[in-house]
């Protein structure tokens, strides 16, 4: 995908069918329990379970659509905060530092809300919330970049691995 938008676009239908599917069997595992409650037990909860099973599968797709669109809109956000796309520990350490950033601005603006009297709770919630989501932001933005780099140390000594067991066989 060249654009945002166009991975948005694709992107969303499939997270809201999924979501409703999972909508659908979680309503789906009620009916199980109203309708055939006179069964037996060990039925309608394996029943039960199974249509449970299918909606966290339903989810956990739809899940992973919203991380693909989450982690481009991180990425874009990020660039125009000025941190670099690079999958260092240095990037880590200026998400920590963001965080920390975040925290301390918060934590100055709080006590000044709290002196209005008509929108000061409402604006220290508002507050609260705002650095709760960039907080969010930056460590799922140190979680992936984390990823990435155990990753790419992953691939590597599982490519070292493999180029030596092939070197053995011959």
């Amino acid at each position: 995908m060249n654009t945002l938008g166009e991975e948005i676009l694709y992107r969303l239908p499939k997270v809201v069918s999924n979501l409703g599917l999972a909508l659908i069997f979680w309503v789906a595992r009620y009916i199980v329990l109203v309708t055939l409650n006179t069964v037996n037990a060990e039925h309608v909860f394996l029943l039960q379970m199974g249509l449970l099973i299918v909606t966290w599968i339903f989810l956990v797709r739809a899940l992973f659509n919203v991380l693909t669109v989450v982690d481009r809109l991180t990425g874009s956000f990020l660039k125009r905060l000025g941190i670099k796309e690079g999958w260092s520990r240095q990037r880590i350490f200026k998400d920590a530092i963001c965080i920390v950033a975040v925290l301390l601005v918060a934590a100055a603006i709080f006590p000044l809300f709290s002196e209005l009297s008509n929108f000061g709770p409402l604006l220290q919630e508002i507050t609260t919330y705002a650095a709760l989501g960039f907080i969010l932001l930056f460590v799922y933005d140190i979680g992936r970049t984390f990823y990435r780099i155990t990753e790419k140390k992953a691939n590597s000594v599982a490519d070292r691995l493999s180029h030596s067991s092939n070197d053995e066989g011959k």
